[in-house]
């Protein structure tokens, strides 16, 4: 018997019967089921972009029709949703949520150093769903909350114990931005194009596209100018 079959199997029971068996039987099958489930680096709708001390960066990508296997999640991950499917998340073999669309530009944290967690992810719309996962590969203490970012027409979006995350739209024509990040950064462009200005002598650079992503390391000041006549939208999100 296959390790994917035998999960899909468990997990079947655990939805089918798990109302209806001991709490020492479902605690035994979700345990399994976990086991069995693959690592996220050999999940293969996930690419992996980058990878650091701080965070590794994933290209999440699932046509309408497909699903993931069983996968295990062990580190905080903040997703930026690109890619508008409609899906259903089981998370150890229990349904999240009734299936939806997920709203380009949204923003998704979640906390499993210390309570990893299996995750199964089908699309069952009819548009792909895609989405950028930065997970924190901090283990051990996560530090206190610094004073957020603030700068002209930066916003904070959201905050957890691993990332704080800032929603970036910058006006057509509007100045160059600089501010600087404590942490490392992964900024997500959504729409319009962006300029980020050369760091430590090297040329600036341009993404245009969304989905693009630009990273920066820890305490680096960057400028960011938007290009064109349409406003730059974009998602930063800082690890802690």
């Amino acid at each position: 018997m296959s390790r994917l079959f035998l999960v899909c199997v468990l997990m079947a029971i655990l939805c089918a019967f798990g109302r209806d068996l001991p709490v020492s039987t479902v605690a035994q099958l979700a345990a399994q089921a976990q086991s069995d489930a693959v690592s996220i680096a050999n999940e293969p709708h996930h690419k992996r972009l980058l990878y650091t001390n701080d965070l590794r960066l994933w290209d999440v990508t699932l046509p309408p029709g497909q699903s993931t296997p069983p996968f295990r999640r062990e580190y905080d991950v903040a997703t930026v949703i690109t890619g508008e499917g409609t899906l259903n998340i089981q998370r150890n073999g229990e349904l999240l949520s009734a299936s939806a669309p997920n709203a380009h530009g949204s923003v998704i944290v979640a906390e499993h150093m210390g309570a990893p967690a299996t995750y199964r992810i089908e699309n069952n719309g009819t548009t792909e769903y895609r989405a950028f996962e930065i997970e924190n590969m901090r283990e051990g203490t996560f530090p206190a909350a610094g004073q957020p970012v603030t700068a002209p027409g930066s916003s904070l979006f959201k905050e957890n114990r691993s990332f704080t995350v800032y929603d970036v739209v910058l006006k057509a024509r509007s100045p160059e931005v600089m501010h600087n990040h404590m942490g490392a950064t992964v900024i997500v462009l959504l729409a319009g194009t962006l300029e980020q200005g050369g760091i430590g002598g090297t040329d600036p650079v341009r993404i245009s596209q969304p989905g693009q992503w630009l990273p920066l390391p820890r305490f680096q000041t960057h400028a960011l100018t938007p290009v064109g006549g349409a406003d730059a939208h974009a998602i930063e999100i800082e690890v802690r």
